[in-house]
């Protein structure tokens, strides 16, 4: 089985992303606890939880590859996070009904930055184990779109809320889904609103 590269992530959209572009990959979901970084610089947040879920699929990877020899040892792990910043408050995913509401009510007409946190890791998985601290190379980038709100009526905020798609991503809104509707205009990388900097991966990739 051929793998380009390990994605640490659970995210649908940027598994489809990689998909779409062809990048043949693995998902190995890390079982790191969001709750446990605090920082309160949203770069540094989302860099260090990135560097965090790309460490720790390496390591789940390279347990995996002594049970399944199936595998073709890749050299790369993929690590994402991705914050949205509104207003200097940082927005993850709306907890509730409520907040999901209030947060889009006050988007509305207004705009904010989606932050995504990127980690590269280049190991070697040869030897069927890796240390967790012990890698090549460690490549993290930080890439940032301003993204502007059309107008929102109260009624198409309910609407969009009940959909249930608010919950699922950062800030509340999904770019691909029907948030799209609600969003003006994009500055910067397009693919970033989506979870992952096709751009920057492509860089990375070719730095390696």
């Amino acid at each position: 089985m051929f793998i380009l590269l390990i994605l640490a992530s659970a995210s649908k959209a940027r598994h489809r992303l990689l998909q779409e572009v062809g990048i043949e990959h693995l998902v190995i979901v890390s079982d790191v606890d969001e709750k446990l970084f605090d920082q309160e610089d949203v770069h540094e947040l989302v860099k260090s939880l990135a560097k965090a879920k790309a460490k720790s699929s390496s390591y789940k990877f390279s347990q995996l590859l002594k049970t399944n020899d199936t595998l073709q040892m890749t050299n790369y792990v993929l690590g994402c996070d991705s914050l949205f910043e509104f207003k200097d408050r940082i927005c993850g995913k709306p907890k509730d009904e409520d907040e999901a509401v209030s947060r889009l009510k006050e988007m509305s007409s207004n705009f904010g930055y989606l932050h995504t946190g990127h980690c590269l890791l280049n190991t070697d998985f040869s030897n069927g184990n890796i240390d967790r601290d012990l890698f090549k190379k460690i490549q993290i980038k930080v890439v940032t779109t301003k993204i502007t709100f059309s107008n929102i009526s109260h009624e198409e905020i309910k609407e969009y809320v009940s959909t249930g798609e608010p919950y699922q991503a950062a800030g509340g809104f999904n770019l691909e889904g029907k948030g799209g509707l609600f969003i003006q205009s994009i500055e910067g990388c397009y693919s970033n609103v989506i979870g992952l900097s096709l751009p920057w991966l492509r860089m990375a990739l070719l730095k390696t």
